[in-house]
């Protein structure tokens, strides 16, 4: 999904607008200062997110690609990232799963209530956590907002 692709998910030109001055302001492998929040309908919001995800995945792959000549440090230090609804990931942190708490990156769609936990966590790590919500969440105020 790139941008071009939101046209045809018939996403309208404010939401690409906003997605693209993410984009601009987006390094190669963001950190918990470039978290934000994408308020918007749901089918928008996940479109948009998973545009983010792409241009992000692009840039942990390149860094990646950096050091995939030594495959120990490739193994311990790749940065990967994370693709899930809200209640996907309440599931796997209740299977006592935390990779998504450790991942570089989290992409994170329908939330409803803020995962204050799950979030602290990673920001605290200094991650990266991109999370779409129909409306904004109080305990992620500090973080971009992005309204779609």
């Amino acid at each position: 999904m790139d941008l071009d692709g939101l046209v045809t998910l018939g996403v309208g030109e404010q939401a690409r607008a906003a997605v693209r001055e993410v984009l601009a302001d987006l390094p190669l492998v963001p950190d918990a200062s470039c978290s934000a929040l994408l308020i918007g309908p749901p089918d928008v919001a996940l479109a948009c997110l998973a545009v983010l995800a792409r241009h992000v995945g692009q840039g942990l792959r390149d860094t990646n690609l950096t050091i995939a000549h030594d495959r120990q440090h490739l193994r311990a230090e790749r940065l990967k990232l994370v693709f899930l609804s809200a209640s996907a990931l309440a599931e796997v942190l209740e299977a006592g799963d935390d990779r998504p708490l450790r991942e570089a990156v989290l992409f994170l769609h329908d939330v409803s209530s803020p995962l204050p936990g799950a979030l602290r966590a990673r920001e605290a790590d200094g991650l990266a956590s991109f999370v779409t919500a129909t409306r904004p969440l109080g305990a992620l105020g500090h973080w971009r907002a992005v309204i779609l």
